[in-house]
């Protein structure tokens, strides 16, 4: 009989603690898969195939640009109205329909799973588990797993152990970096980088007007004003000239972004209290 994914996820990262906190590219991909399972156990994911494979195509697309092609990429919708998305270690992006459904063209949510696959490319989850792991704040934690208490995780906080591990908080300068590497995936793809400041601009207008708890991005992805003034100078200085192919939006986005909006309301989530 299999171990159960988290005591599987639990026994490679005590492994990898043991081994000083260094994660290699297949480790990292052995613990993205098997983290990656527990969220998709217990997380309402949309399951729509039509809607997983818009996403996963427009995913892939711009992954293949990340210079990481080893990593199996996958894409998936969840079924919350929070405006949220993470990505873990190992290719694994998530994107709620909150934030799908904020999303007016094509680069828009294109831009936001660029980011994302930014994170991955970068490792920047992968090398805050690994200093983590050095300080032991994630060993205590598997341990406790280990010794037999399976966690209740990721019900709306499915995201937080991967939140809470990866994506929580990233520095200023991890964010800089996957806004970089973002504008660069869009170009390369064919896709307008400007949906990156268009986005960003409406949501930090709409916290301004209306600050509330379903914009969970800003929460794990800091935004400032410098921020957004960088990337839009990126952008400029990248394509001084932008190339007519550009696509800002494509003639199949406002069908899949009302296939979203017309989804099952998301189910009525309760907060998890971790072991």
């Amino acid at each position: 009989m299999r171990a159960p994914s988290w005591a599987r996820c639990a026994v490679m990262l005590l492994a990898v603690a043991a081994l000083g906190g260094c994660i290699s590219e297949q480790r990292e991909q052995e613990i993205g898969d098997e983290l990656a399972l527990q969220i998709n156990e217990r997380t309402p994911l949309v399951t729509d195939p039509a809607l997983n494979r818009y996403v996963n195509r427009l995913g892939l697309l711009i992954a293949r640009h990340s210079g990481r092609p080893n990593l199996h990429y996958h894409f998936y919708i969840v079924n919350s109205d929070v405006v949220n998305a993470f990505a873990i270690p190992g290719g694994h992006v998530y994107i709620n329909r909150g934030l799908i459904e904020r999303t007016r063209n094509v680069s828009e949510l294109s831009a936001v799973m660029a980011h994302e696959i930014g994170h991955v490319a970068a490792r920047h989850g992968a090398r805050m588990l690994e200093r983590r792991l050095r300080t032991g704040s994630v060993s205590s934690i598997m341990y406790k797993l280990i010794l037999g208490r399976e966690p209740t995780l990721l019900d709306e906080s499915s995201l937080r152990l991967g939140s809470a591990l990866w994506s929580a908080s990233h520095s200023r300068e991890a964010e800089t970096e996957a806004d970089h590497l973002a504008v660069g995936y869009l170009i390369q793809s064919g896709i307008d980088p400007e949906g990156i400041v268009t986005f960003l601009n409406r949501l930090q207008r709409e916290e301004a007007m209306t600050p509330t708890r379903t914009l969970a991005w800003f929460a794990t992805h800091p935004m400032t004003r410098e921020r957004i003034a960088i990337t839009e100078e990126e952008i400029h200085k990248d394509m001084p000239n932008p190339p007519p192919h550009l696509a800002f939006d494509i003639a199949s986005y406002p069908d899949f972004l009302r296939r979203v909006k017309a989804l099952p309301p998301p189910p009525l989530l309760h907060p998890v209290q971790l072991p």
